[in-house]
């Protein structure tokens, strides 16, 4: 196997009889969920979630999208009920979804919607090094640095599966001499930072294996079954 990203972009409508048919390729538990979003941005984004990360480990395991079960750990990280060897992760915020697979070590992704944010959030999630690197920032990369920090130190949290229990600020994710991102507490794990777009950021995590590829995007529209 090789990792792979995949990023798909959610879409401002769905047709109604699209929608509908989406729907029909989830677990009862998201139709369930979607129906109780207010915006129905929010169930785009659970929905075609779902559906991503059930087409994409299909060809992994070779099983039926409808066949794949999932679980999760006492601290909510997914994963196959009967390939637990397979490893994912899955993020969506703002226009983007997030998808990362195909290793046997531990995965993680996080994408964000880039935002207005209070700098002093900074000293109450970052580790004191960090804090110091992004206050050296120039102002008009302040923001891009937060964002790429926050989105590593979640997509690091995410592998290792064991939420925040794991406080955000016990370790540092900085660029090293080769402007490669790396957390000395992590021994092996290997970053990748990048935007999706001039809006949204997104950062991925292994615990093994190196990034091959850049994240390559789909349209929702091949979800749709015939």
């Amino acid at each position: 196997m090789m990792i792979t990203i995949r990023v798909l972009q959610v879409p401002e409508v769905l047709p109604e009889a699209n929608w509908n048919q989406l729907l029909s390729q989830v677990s009862s538990e998201r139709r369930a969920q979607a129906s109780r979003f207010v915006r129905q941005a929010d169930a785009y984004r659970s929905v075609l979630g779902e559906i991503l990360t059930r087409v994409t480990l299909s060809k992994l395991t070779g099983l039926r999208p409808a066949e794949l079960s999932f679980t999760r750990n006492s601290y909510g990280k997914p994963s196959l009920s009967h390939h637990s060897d397979v490893q994912f992760n899955v993020s969506h915020s703002g226009d983007w979804i997030a998808l990362i697979s195909g290793s046997t070590d531990e995965l993680g992704v996080d994408v964000e919607k880039i935002a207005p944010i209070d700098m002093q959030i900074a000293e109450r999630f970052f580790s004191p090094k960090e804090s110091q690197f992004l206050a050296a920032e120039p102002d008009n990369r302040r923001l891009e640095t937060f964002y790429r920090l926050w989105t590593l130190k979640e997509s690091y949290i995410k592998a290792v599966g064991i939420g925040l229990s794991m406080p955000l600020d016990s370790f540092a994710i900085l660029p090293n001499e080769r402007e490669d991102w790396h957390c000395r507490q992590a021994g092996t794990y290997l970053f990748l930072s990048q935007r999706l777009d001039e809006g949204h950021m997104l950062a991925a995590c292994s615990a093994g294996e190196s990034f091959r590829a850049s994240p390559r995007s789909l349209p929702w529209r091949i979800y749709i079954q015939s």
